[in-house]
């Protein structure tokens, strides 16, 4: 089996397990997950610029995570996707009732008014990911939306959220993954090895 196979089957599992949570567990799981963070972040965030993405289907549930960061004054902005030019463009969110709109494949994203935040000044990127391993290396949909965004922000703390069935021996990582910083699951902080 291939590197590309074994990545591809692992991200295949993975993503079932996730899915087959109840609703209802992820639902909780995701408050903890999100309780996790917000205690880490006490104290340690400022105005600076944090990128939180939008959960969907399955994923952590990010959308208590965003109203506690607006709480905190804490600049905060979501990924735009460009399909066309397969990038991540970060755009600033004041109000989460109103400047939010569902990208064409379901995904909710900041509206096209809203301003853009250059990447360098990110110093937070909390990275969704469907497996991650113990060196914080990741396995995404298979897009490389976050390969190719994440070398562009080289200020940033990389926080992945994952619960505890996502994580993985091995994602086979490659040589253009960018590895996160910190995981936070139900059960708490991990700080991989790196």
């Amino acid at each position: 089996m291939t590197i590309a196979q074994k990545r591809d089957s692992l991200r295949a599992e993975t993503l079932q397990r996730r899915e087959q949570l109840p609703p209802e567990l992820r639902a909780t799981l995701s408050q903890r997950i999100v309780a996790h963070c917000v205690d880490w972040m006490q104290g340690e965030l400022g105005p600076e610029p944090v990128m939180l993405y939008l959960s969907m289907r399955s994923e952590v549930e990010t959308m208590g995570l965003l109203e506690n960061l607006l709480r905190a004054g804490t600049q905060v902005c979501a990924p735009v996707v460009d399909m066309r030019d397969r990038r991540l463009i970060p755009r600033q969110i004041l109000d989460a009732e109103t400047e939010l709109v569902r990208h064409r494949y379901g995904i909710l994203e900041p509206k096209e008014t809203c301003p853009m935040v250059s990447p360098v000044q990110l110093r937070l990127i909390f990275v969704p990911g469907i497996a991650f391993d113990s060196g914080g290396y990741r396995l995404g949909y298979g897009m490389g939306f976050y390969d190719r965004f994440l070398p562009q922000c080289p200020n940033a703390v990389r926080v992945g959220l994952a619960y505890q069935t996502q994580l993985v021996a091995d994602t086979f990582p490659q040589s253009w993954d960018v590895p996160v910083h910190r995981i936070f699951t139900e059960n708490g902080a991990i700080i991989p090895r790196q």
